[in-house]
């Protein structure tokens, strides 16, 4: 058949020898496969109706005349990641192999290759070829399982959801599911995705990198309580963070996992509140608190503290500083740990030294605890069940001096007297005690001297806490109540306008902020103000 067409002044011939392209009169029988001819419809707004043609003839229409559509076709060396849809993927192959079609519950569908398809656990994909399911030897968990545990995935906080809830990196490494830390896993072939550490050790290398969140990335400071099996999952995970150097055990039936689920609730229901100050489940969560208080505030010896004002501080106020924080002056020697021991006010007391003897003389020398442990009891301390650093500083005036740490050791207990002339690290000529409750005074001696040693009394949240500034609704403020001996090395404001102290702890480092805390200024939060001194050295 010869074919001729007129467009304007543009005579095109076309030549078939049959009908073939040119028998199909709409687009869609035009451009479905056709063995090995492809057609291509054409169409025109000078020579109606529109046509389908052979690919040699098409090739020979004017482009400013007709405009002409072609099947579309993926690049000679495309793969199956090309194909976007499962009825394309499965019509296709990528080399010798055949496209798979990926389900799963985390990510979106994906066409995968044959090597890939088969890579992909079964747990978290369900993979078909021509409609055939995949089911692989390796299958761990049942995919209605899978389904199940995400169909239960809420938008909420905390403990009570998977890991596939978490959509970033951030939120994915700081969290876990049933006990186990989630995993960051990236593909090039999926978007990246948060997974549970089982399905995680199911992904192949080959196709996913996973980072893991570790036990310091879990969020402890809870905000919601979890269920009762989170909890028991959780309970194990902080063994292992805060007994790894131990042999441990998990008791659900004793009494440290039941204080943990306690103050589980305490830390859920205060943090939920957002107050200034946050909780966590820190090395002390499983403590019961009479023991913590037995062991760490020497809660056995109540102390009296002294009132008494010595003039040496005679400052205006104008010449205080509106904040400080003799850290950043490297005046405040290392964080320690009293350990089980009621001994804060030791640390207190060495703290305190150190910084003086480092500001006034410019030695760095870390003091001895032990020795006021084991020798100041005629100045009304008691070792580890309590004291008061205004009368340790009257032992080490009295005394000559205090030994350095190095020649005599801590052991966090009750020891014979060993203290050594030869090995005097500091000698204190005098003691001012500041007058009870003047944070004015105090806040003009931490802003022009140096560091002051305090006393306050601990509420039972305080041991939990994680960071903010501590404003207790609970604690007592009298002079009579004091349990913990402290060091405020500073003082500043936070942008809304709340006055803070900043104080050094001795329950290492790794607990509140790297071991100091907050506490609310002016309001003499308990009983920060009541027994405040430092030494001249």
């Amino acid at each position: 058949m010869l074919k001729w067409i007129l467009a304007g002044a543009v005579c095109v011939s076309v030549v078939a020898g049959d009908d073939g392209c040119h028998g199909f009169s709409d687009k869609n029988a035009c451009l479905s496969p056709h063995g090995s001819i492809s057609c291509v419809w054409c169409k025109s707004a000078a020579v109606p109706p529109s046509t389908c043609f052979e690919e040699d003839e098409a090739s020979q229409l004017p482009a400013g005349v007709f405009e002409c559509t072609r099947k579309e076709t993926p690049p000679a060396n495309h793969n199956c990641h090309f194909y976007n849809t499962e009825a394309s993927c499965l019509e296709n192959k990528e080399g010798d192999e055949p496209c798979y079609w990926c389900k799963s519950a985390a990510v979106p569908s994906m066409c995968y290759n044959e090597t890939e398809a088969k890579q992909l656990p079964s747990a978290v994909f369900q993979c078909d070829k021509k409609q055939t399911s995949l089911v692989f030897d390796e299958d761990i968990l049942d995919l209605g399982e899978i389904g199940a545990v995400v169909e239960k995935i809420k938008p909420m906080a905390s403990l009570n959801h998977g890991c596939h809830f978490y959509n970033t990196k951030d939120s994915c490494l700081h969290n876990t599911e049933g006990g186990e830390p989630c995993y960051w896993c990236q593909s090039a072939a999926v978007p990246s995705t948060c997974y549970n550490e089982t399905e995680a050790k199911q992904l192949p290398a080959a196709v996913f990198q996973c980072d893991k969140g570790d036990l310091d990335s879990i969020n402890w400071a809870l905000t919601e309580m979890p269920s009762e099996d989170s909890l028991k999952n959780l309970y194990t995970l902080w063994k292992r963070k805060y007994h790894a150097t131990q042999s441990w055990t998990v008791d659900f039936n004793g009494v440290g996992f039941r204080t943990f689920r306690e103050n589980a609730k305490l830390v859920a229901s205060h943090n939920a509140q957002k107050r200034s100050y946050t909780l966590e489940l820190n090395a002390f969560a499983d403590t019961p608190w009479d023991e913590f208080k037995r062991y760490y505030l020497g809660a056995n010896s109540p102390q009296n503290c002294s009132a008494t004002h010595n003039s040496r501080l005679n400052v205006a106020n104008g010449d205080v500083p509106e904040a400080m924080d003799w850290r950043q002056w490297g005046a405040v020697s290392p964080v320690k740990d009293q350990g089980k021991c009621g001994s804060c006010w030791t640390f207190s007391t060495t703290g305190c030294l150190e910084s003086h003897n480092l500001i006034a003389h410019g030695k760095k020398i870390l003091l001895s605890e032990q020795n006021l442990i084991d020798c100041a009891q005629a100045f009304d301390n008691h070792g580890c069940n309590g004291g008061l650093p205004s009368h340790a500083f009257e032992y080490v005036k009295f005394n000559g001096g205090l030994d350095t740490g190095a020649s005599y050791p801590y052991h966090a207990k009750d020891e014979a007297c060993k203290f050594s002339s030869s090995s005097i690290g500091v000698k204190v000529f005098d003691v001012v005690n500041i007058t009870s409750k003047d944070e004015n005074q105090l806040r003009a001696a931490v802003g022009t001297v140096g560091p002051v040693s305090v006393a306050f009394q601990v509420a039972e949240d305080f041991r939990l806490y994680k960071d903010g500034v501590y404003d207790s609704t609970v604690c007592k403020s009298g002079e009579q109540d004091v349990n913990h001996a402290v060091l405020a090395v500073g003082y500043n404001t936070t942008e809304n306008g709340t006055k803070y102290w900043i104080v050094k702890n001795s329950w290492s480092a790794k607990w509140g902020m790297e071991g100091f805390f907050n506490i609310a200024r002016d309001k003499n939060m308990c009983g920060l103000a009541d027994c405040a001194s430092y030494p001249i050295v």
